[in-house]
Formats: C-alpha cells, sequence, structure tokens
C-alpha cells in the first residue's frame, strides 16, 4: 500500500444546531451539502495504515470541532503540534466575512498540524495566516495547499475527503475517483 508523507484533510464535522450563515444567507446544514460524519467515525477512518513512518497531517476544524479534532489527529497515529494555518475568509470585495455563531462572530478557520516520526521540511519560512476569498460552502483555500507543497517539496501527498482532483495529489473522498481505498477499523 502506498505511504504518503503529507495527508491534507477537510473532514465533514456534525454541527449539533444549524450553521448560521453571513450577508443575510439563510441558515443551512452541512448536510445539504454533503454527508456528515460524527467524530467517532472521522476516528474509525484507518488513516494511521496510509500514513509514512515520517509525516504531517494537515487537518482543518472549526473552533468548536477543536477538541474532536483534536481526538482524530491521535486517532489516526498522530501527535498534535501546533495551529499551523489561520484563514481569514474574506468576502469577493475583499470585507472579512463575519459568520455569526453562538458565542462570537467568527471570520476566520484554523487548521491544525499532526506529526508521526520526523517528517523533513525543504523550507522552514512558511506563514500561517492566509486571507482568501470564501467562495463555495466549505472550499479550503488553495494557497494553503501551495504553502504545504513549498514546505515539504515533492513528496507523497493525499488530500482526504477532496472536493476535486489537484496536480501531484492523490485524493480520497465521496465527491471525486478517489485514488485509494480508505476504510473504518
Amino acid at each position: 500500500m502506498k505511504k504518503y508523507q503529507i495527508i491534507y484533510a477537510d473532514p465533514p464535522w456534525k454541527f449539533g444546531n444549524r450553521s448560521y450563515q453571513d450577508n443575510g444567507r439563510k441558515p443551512i446544514e452541512p448536510d445539504e451539502h454533503y454527508p456528515i460524519m460524527n467524530t467517532k467515525q472521522i476516528c474509525e477512518l484507518d488513516v494511521e495504515k496510509i500514513a509514512d513512518k515520517n509525516s504531517a497531517l494537515f487537518i482543518w476544524t472549526t473552533d468548536a470541532h477543536l477538541p474532536d479534532c483534536l481526538k482524530v489527529i491521535e486517532a489516526w497515529g498522530f501527535e498534535y503540534r501546533t495551529i499551523a494555518f489561520v484563514w481569514l475568509k474574506k468576502y469577493k470585495s475583499w470585507i472579512n466575512c463575519v459568520l455569526t455563531a453562538p458565542w462570537t462572530l467568527k471570520s476566520t478557520e484554523i487548521c491544525l498540524l499532526g506529526i508521526k516520526g520526523s517528517p523533513k521540511r525543504k523550507i522552514n519560512n512558511i506563514r500561517a495566516f492566509v486571507e482568501a476569498e470564501r467562495t463555495v460552502h466549505s472550499r479550503k483555500p488553495e494557497e494553503v495547499r501551495k504553502r504545504i507543497e513549498k514546505m515539504f517539496g515533492e513528496v507523497p501527498k493525499i488530500e482526504l475527503f477532496a472536493r476535486q482532483k489537484t496536480e501531484g495529489w492523490d485524493v480520497w473522498g465521496n465527491e471525486v475517483e478517489s485514488d485509494i481505498s480508505l476504510e473504518l477499523n
């Protein structure tokens, strides 16, 4: 089985309440866009079998899912290291998005970094802060993928829960033709 040094994931987190929308849009449920999974199901994906002994996991989460994301990182065989990226979401007009949430208004999303073994970085001057337009629901900025590529160079990479095929990356997900089979433990 092919092993990957970079695993990039945007799990379909289950929200306990309706997701609020900004800019006057009606509230939506994430499962209106894609099948969602609970934390236990995400943890049970056998990601450890595809991870190289020296690999990095980049995994998107919301602040509400932070404890769950830390569980997933551990379940997949990684050790949490840091917040790799903070995405400041912008409207097409380049004004900051303001997303209504139960406690405070949100404009950012975070991508955590988990490590397995000792992955080798090519460069160590990659910035964490990313300003990028918020486009379709849940699509992450291409800039993050580019920064990961710069950081690690030409190594085997896979995107989990992918929505599109990206050159140089293998993919797995229900919206793309997957390059691998990934089962529950």
